[in-house]
């Protein structure tokens, strides 16, 4: 038994004199150490992408070519023949911060310079460039945006007749479309898309954002139905037959389809008015509930924009003459209650005209024009935006002296001053109605009437500048639609204009053409679900 011990700790003290040994060793080796090594050169790789878009748009199946500088070893390299073989190239596509639900990955390309087709679906990407040194391993990278959009994700809509029945167009251009690259006009899309037009004569179009970052809606009314469209197609979703109601009222006269900035959708229906709120929460599809009851006259085929969110919607009785109102929730159409001052430059409750037309303008005010029983023509601007004020009628300006008044047939007003257009026969003039003077901006060519005039805007009254639904250009550009009943073909004139004083700016004039008789037109956001 001792022996054994004495075995064991021998080894251990064997142990400890080779350990100490190894230490003495590793310090004298480090002291002799004169930092002599062989260093790798990491031969950086550079990517200049100076001059290159940092965001592409492209419609699906198209090509995307990209050629940035690369540089190594003092050199650039050739995009074509690389000449370095220790480097290697990659092309990678991610869903962008905008799809943060969708958990993808592409390698497109492994080339230097990208030149292929674009397969992936309808959406916004990151595409990420990456040169990589074998030999290294260092990497360096360069970064695009990328969105990749169905053929009429974005542009101007067009709304006319032709034949008896009604189609829509888009007008794509750079001028107002934050992706487009090539200008295009298309035409009769809902019939390429649904093997027919619309059925009736054109009425009211919207892009509706009521529902927020959810089922955007595009509506197109016309006199005998109304459909809601896909947004990226045209192809029909959901119509006055099927899908619009809850359930479908026995008698079908639909006069207006709309859509106001506090989140709610409206139809005038065989003068009732239909509503579908998207402030109330709720699973599954979405439809516009029964008519309101109440008691009221014939019904302008009109309602306001831009409310309080105390109202549900504001309407026009052509009858007696005055605004009513739908309370938050409310069953019926009632009169405004709160009692107006005398001070107010008219009265909304007791108005007195006939209603002709309207736009959304300055302040978001409503901008409309009426009609006396003398047969004056005013320009009456309300504010529903803040509620049942003493004061909602903030101005009423005399048009009788205007020319060509009594062939008033559109207007169109702008939200950074009181610039205000309406268009009669062949011209278009502009009202400046605080001064009260009318000065002739435009007039159509030989054998062409104005149909239409619209400024590039939308409905949206909580505009937040830069994001996709926020319009390019904000009213600086006007679009005169005309039509020549010889030809029978419609056209539509893009102008830019200044935006404090309404002038049409000299040389920015363009045309589209080859549409039917324009009843409406409406800027449509980009949009890719």
């Amino acid at each position: 038994m001792s022996d054994t011990i004495k075995i064991k700790n021998n080894k251990k003290l064997l142990q400890k004199i080779v350990l100490l040994f190894g230490i003495i060793a590793t310090i004298f080796s480090c002291s002799k150490d004169k930092g002599n090594y062989d260093y790798t050169d990491l031969d950086l790789v550079t990517i200049n992408v100076d001059g290159l878009p940092t965001e592409y748009s492209l419609l699906q199946f198209d090509s995307l070519k990209i050629k940035p500088e690369i540089t190594y070893k003092g050199q650039k390299v050739n995009l074509d023949k690389p000449q370095f073989e220790e480097l290697a190239f990659s092309w990678e596509m991610y869903p962008g911060r905008i799809n943060p639900a969708v958990n993808e990955r592409h390698l497109i390309d492994s080339t230097a310079a990208l030149n292929t087709q674009i397969k992936l679906r309808q959406l916004i990407w990151e595409l990420v460039f990456t040169v990589t040194n074998k030999k290294t391993g260092v990497k360096a990278f360069a970064k695009f945006g990328v969105a990749v959009t169905p053929a009429l994700a974005e542009g101007w809509m067009v709304l006319y007749e032709r034949n008896g029945n009604t189609d829509v167009g888009l007008i794509k251009t750079n001028d107002i479309s934050k992706t487009q690259t090539k200008e295009e006009v298309f035409l009769d899309i809902y019939a390429a898309s649904n093997n027919a037009p619309i059925p009736g004569l054109p009425g009211s179009l919207v892009f509706s954002l009521a529902n927020l970052t959810g089922t955007m809606r595009i509506y197109i009314q016309t006199s005998k139905t109304a459909v809601s469209v896909d947004l990226g197609t045209f192809r029909k979703i959901i119509s006055f037959d099927d899908g619009i109601f809850w359930t479908k009222p026995a008698v079908t006269a639909p006069a207006k389809v709309a859509a106001t900035d506090s989140r709610k959708e409206l139809m005038i229906n065989n003068n009732k008015l239909h509503v579908l709120d998207y402030t109330v929460i709720a699973p599954g599809d979405r439809a516009f509930y029964d008519g309101l009851g109440g008691t009221y006259g014939t019904l302008a085929p009109w309602v306001a924009t831009s409310t309080s969110a105390a109202f549900d919607a504001i309407v026009y009785d052509q009858t007696n003459k005055k605004f009513l109102k739908v309370a938050l929730r409310g069953a019926e159409i009632v009169p405004i209650a709160t009692a107006q001052s005398v001070t107010a430059p008219f009265n909304v409750s007791n108005v007195g005209m006939e209603f002709l037309m309207a736009d959304l303008g300055w302040n978001n005010w409503e901008h409309m024009v009426m009609k006396d029983n003398e047969g004056k023509h005013f320009l009456l601007t309300a504010n529903f935006k803040e509620g049942e004020t003493p004061v909602i009628g903030k101005g009423k300006y005399d048009m009788s002296n205007c020319p060509e008044i009594t062939a008033i047939n559109s207007v169109t007003a702008g939200f950074y001053g009181e610039i205000f257009y309406y268009s009669a026969n062949n011209h278009l003039y502009q009202f400046k109605y605080t001064p009260g003077t009318t000065g002739l901006l435009w007039t159509a060519p030989t054998g062409e009437v104005v149909t239409n005039i619209t400024l590039q805007k939308s409905y949206n009254s909580n505009r937040a500048a830069g994001v996709l639904f926020d319009p390019k250009n904000l009213c600086k550009f006007l679009y005169v639609a005309t039509y020549n009943e010889t030809t029978k073909i419609g056209s539509v004139y893009q102008m830019e204009v200044n935006t404090s004083s309404g002038a049409i700016i000299a040389g920015t004039e363009k045309k589209f053409t080859g549409f039917g008789k324009i009843k409406a037109m409406s800027w449509k956001a980009y949009i890719i679900r």
